[in-house]
């Protein structure tokens, strides 16, 4: 069985200022006051096809830097033309911008102004720079442990299956050419639904 989507219909993308009633979505949620949060200005609300993992096709939404929306645009539609099926793609305020809740429902989300788990160190993804794809299909892996637990079926990466990200393969490759890092290519952790915009 193919773990791509044949392509078929037509894409539709774009990016604007974040609306009013996706601020209050996202105010003391996502979004904070403390002052190295971004502004709301910094930010492009995302919307754009996906292909899904049942072989339909669904419109999801992301927030994300303003200066990579572009960018982001160009790898959602890359990854809709080579057939990679997205779960869901919904703001992480629709799980209270809990990280964990957003794994466990296969979400595919970008900003939210948090530290890295663990740590004190603000994360990527408080900058709007970093995008989770899959979390199930593509757990954060450790050697002690994984996350989130529904991605246990999923630790064999030999056993590649729809939604999964691997080296080699087509959504690495566009992920090389177009210049983001993986964190399937991460020693110290595989964080295997992380991407990441350095450039």
């Amino acid at each position: 069985m193919s773990v791509l989507v044949p392509p078929r219909g037509t894409w539709s993308g774009g990016w604007r200022a974040i609306p009013d009633d996706v601020f209050a979505r996202m105010h003391g949620k996502s979004w904070s006051t403390d002052p190295r949060c971004p502004a709301r200005d910094d930010l492009a609300y995302v919307e754009a096809d996906h292909r899904t993992l049942d072989g339909g096709q669904a419109c999801g939404e992301l927030v994300v830097a303003r200066r990579i929306a572009d960018l982001t645009l160009s790898l959602l539609r890359r990854l809709h033309a080579i057939g990679f099926p997205i779960a869901r793609m919904r703001l992480i305020d629709d799980h209270d911008a809990d990280d964990d809740r957003s794994m466990a429902a296969d979400n595919s989300s970008a900003f939210c102004f948090r530290t890295v788990a663990g740590t004190g160190l603000i994360s990527q993804h408080a900058f709007g720079l970093a995008i989770d794809l899959n979390p199930v299909e593509n757990p954060w892996v450790r050697p002690d442990r994984f996350v989130p637990p529904q991605g246990a079926p999923f630790l064999d990466r030999a056993d590649l299956r729809p939604g999964m990200i691997v080296r080699p393969g087509p959504v690495t490759r566009v992920l090389d050419e177009q210049g983001w890092e993986w964190g399937g290519d991460w020693r110290h952790a595989r964080d295997y639904h992380h991407l990441v915009w350095r450039c």
